[in-house]
């Protein structure tokens, strides 16, 4: 809120102040070639103080108007998460464990509700509903990429043993499920181990997949190769 405030008035003052510049020069100085050569001056001296007082309203106004709008004084430099559930996801979760509840052996009942609980931020209440699902449908690779997802956001972006053997698994089932490879190709750039992201990246468009966002995918490869480039360059100067 401070830098916000403080931001405004340097901007306000670097715009009002050459007006009162030139005002005051103009009520200071009364030579008769100033109104040839400077036709602001002119104006402002006829005008007086109301013309640089009337701008100065305005600018203030039009500021103050345009952040009431669309500014957040409250937050809008806070640097934390908000750990507070959306009260859309909350409905959401509370559906769909209705559902469930009602249903505990409905697939997509459990599948909504592991959805939800992941959309809230919720991965531990999302990993045990994973297990349910998983212990009515057994081995399912997309089931199995789910939950190496919920455990690695739930233990805080770790690439945890438990991850690894859940992900495993899934490729064990389905050597090109998406969404561990897509875990094991940021969680390796994150890391800086570029080569690593690339691999995985590139077996997701060998397997031609046509529901992978492909384009995405190859702008991902090009930052990860345009890191490798620079690394190299450091590392022979």
């Amino acid at each position: 809120m401070n830098s916000l405030v403080l931001g405004i008035a340097v901007t306000l003052i670097a715009f009002i102040t050459p007006l009162w510049v030139l005002h005051l020069r103009t009520q200071t100085q009364g030579q008769p070639h100033d109104t040839m050569t400077h036709p602001a001056s002119s104006v402002l001296k006829r005008s007086g103080v109301q013309l640089p007082i009337g701008l100065s309203v305005f600018l203030l106004l039009a500021t103050l108007l345009t952040y009431s709008q669309i500014g957040r004084f409250d937050d809008w430099d806070s640097g934390f998460i908000d750990e507070n559930i959306d009260y859309l996801i909350a409905a959401d979760i509370n559906k769909n464990a209705r559902a469930a509840s009602e249903q505990p052996y409905n697939k997509i009942a459990l599948l909504n509700l592991a959805h939800a609980y992941a959309e809230g931020g919720m991965y531990a209440e999302s990993v045990e509903t994973l297990d349910k699902l998983l212990a009515v449908e057994g081995q399912d690779a997309e089931l199995l990429g789910m939950k190496a997802n919920a455990l690695y956001y739930r233990d805080g972006r770790d690439m945890s043993l438990q991850v690894s053997i859940v992900i495993s698994q899934a490729l064990a089932v389905d050597p090109f499920e998406v969404q561990s490879l897509l875990l094991l190709a940021t969680h390796a750039y994150l890391n800086k181990e570029y080569q690593v992201a690339i691999s995985h990246w590139q077996t997701l468009l060998d397997s031609e997949n046509p529901s992978i966002n492909r384009a995405s995918i190859n702008s991902a490869i090009l930052k990860a190769e345009q890191k490798l480039t620079n690394r190299a360059v450091t590392s022979t100067e």
